[in-house]
């Protein structure tokens, strides 16, 4: 008679079959304030992560199934770097958290993640199960940076495609027009969701299949191409069918399930096609497996610094009176005769005037009115690309700045505007948005709430735009001066 008790678990057995993804799911619960927000996204329809719950599903799914891990000894000396590596990153997400900059929260979780596994069971987990500790990336909004690079490059790629067959248009930016009107390339056309998930598939396919690093990078060049081909023949196929229906197709104004279905046209025979590679046999996990309550018990307290700090230690902003900035003998204006029009978030304070030389300019002030704000506010885009492209774009160097001129053309009635912008960070100036999203940290930390977003515009009477430059960088001059 055969015995059967062998193929019943000893509760030693559970728990180290269970340990990784208890590991993951403590983390998660130090740091819930950061799963909340991801959770937020993952459970909308939107670009990029609407995949996110599949993809985590998968992670603790595989997790469970390389466990147990086995545990290998490391030397005091690592042990130490480990733990301290891993208090580092703590201390970078509760920075993080404290000015609200979502995705370097966010990106922390992973290296927490991955140092916790180390401290626990070893730095080969690293060598062995590297690409599977990276799997959450999928998961995190980092990809939604690409939105802006994705719609240029649908633009210039389908412009080129259209220009190859014999249909009358004409290829602005992110805009074609054809004699029937409009076919505008916005955000939701970036291919962003497609790029994304053909990536995580290429991903998974490549774990599972035992891919190597190379093997694994080439498998992900693949699959952005397949990403971003899917979505220029989508755009594509819509110009003609526009062209062909003089825009009266219902496909031109509901085409979601159209472009899933040709991405799935393409992508299901390149998965099927996809190299298979038998993994190799896992190393045995006889002989020390479980690592010891030290092991364990040590990065988890290291894990509490963060947390800890933000429980205890958070900056309550002050609100305080915003002073005006723009001279009074200027004339005030509404900030709908701006010649481009700026939507930033909502701003605690807007200054709108015109100076004698006929240059528009306006301030937008913010302050943090709780802790759970962000000093410097989430601005998708500066202009609205639907209606304005930038034709050149340059910087002017004076002995106190460098602004930056861009000059757009209105894609409707031709009109030319001359623009500089830049970013007042509690003193701080910059003409780049990302770096003010980095100043945010040491303005923050130093206890300032204050920032203002300046825009200087003039309407150009030549395409050169010579005279309105320089009137727009004197205005600038006087500004910053001021400040």
């Amino acid at each position: 008679m055969e015995d059967n008790n062998n193929h019943h678990l000893k509760p030693h057995d559970v728990y180290l079959k269970l340990l990784p993804v208890f590991l993951v799911i403590l983390i998660s619960l130090l740091h819930q304030e950061t799963i909340q927000s991801l959770f937020v996204r993952w459970i909308k329809w939107d670009e990029s992560l609407s995949h996110g719950l599949i993809i985590i599903g998968l992670f603790l799914y595989f997790l469970f199934s390389i466990a147990p891990i086995r545990v290998q000894p490391q030397s005091k000396g690592l042990q130490i770097f480990f733990l301290a590596t891993l208090g580092a990153f703590s201390i970078i997400w509760y920075l993080a958290n404290l000015i609200n900059l979502q995705i370097i929260e966010q990106l922390s979780l992973l290296f927490l993640i991955a140092c916790t596994f180390v401290c626990v069971f070893g730095a080969q987990i690293l060598r062995q199960e590297i690409i599977l500790l990276l799997l959450p990336i999928y998961a995190i909004p980092i990809w939604d940076q690409l939105v802006n690079p994705l719609v240029n490059l649908s633009g210039f790629m389908v412009g080129k495609m259209v220009q190859q067959i014999n249909i009358a248009a004409v290829i602005d930016n992110n805009s074609i027009f054809i004699p029937y009107g409009e076919i505008i390339i916005a955000d939701g056309c970036s291919g962003l969701r497609y790029f994304t998930i053909s990536l995580a598939i290429a991903y998974i396919i490549s774990y599972l299949n035992g891919y190597s690093i190379k093997k694994t990078l080439v498998a992900l060049c693949f699959a952005a191409l397949i990403g971003l081909l899917s979505n220029w023949i989508r755009i594509f196929i819509l110009v003609i069918v526009g062209y062909e229906s003089q825009m009266q197709s219902s496909l031109m104004s509901d085409h979601e399930y159209f472009g899933w279905g040709l991405f799935a046209l393409i992508v299901f025979p390149a998965i099927y096609f996809a190299p298979v590679i038998k993994r190799e046999t896992p190393i045995s996990t006889q002989g020390h497996i479980a690592p010891s309550v030290a092991a364990i018990a040590a990065p988890l307290l290291v894990l509490c610094i963060g947390p800890a700090l933000s429980h205890f230690f958070h900056i309550t902003p002050s609100e305080s009176k915003i002073p005006d900035k723009i001279p009074h003998e200027y004339t005030p204006i509404l900030t709908k005769k701006m010649p481009i029009s700026i939507e930033a978030g909502t701003p605690a304070k807007i200054e709108s005037a015109l100076d004698g030389n006929q240059v528009f300019v306006q301030i937008n002030h913010y302050q943090r009115k709780d802790s759970n704000e962000k000093l410097v506010p989430y601005i998708a885009r500066l202009y609205d690309n639907t209606r304005w492209s930038i034709i050149s774009e340059h910087s002017h160097e004076t002995d106190a700045f460098s602004f930056k001129i861009q000059i757009f053309r209105n894609k409707h009635t031709g009109i030319i505007v001359a623009q500089t912008q830049w970013f007042d960070v509690a003193g701080m100036t910059t003409s780049n948005y990302s770096t003010a999203k980095l100043l945010q940290i040491p303005a923050i930390i130093g206890g300032h709430n204050n920032f203002s977003m300046y825009t200087l515009q003039s309407i150009c009477a030549s395409s050169d735009c010579k005279s309105e430059t320089d009137n727009i960088v004197n205005l600038g001059k006087i500004l910053t001066n001021s400040n």
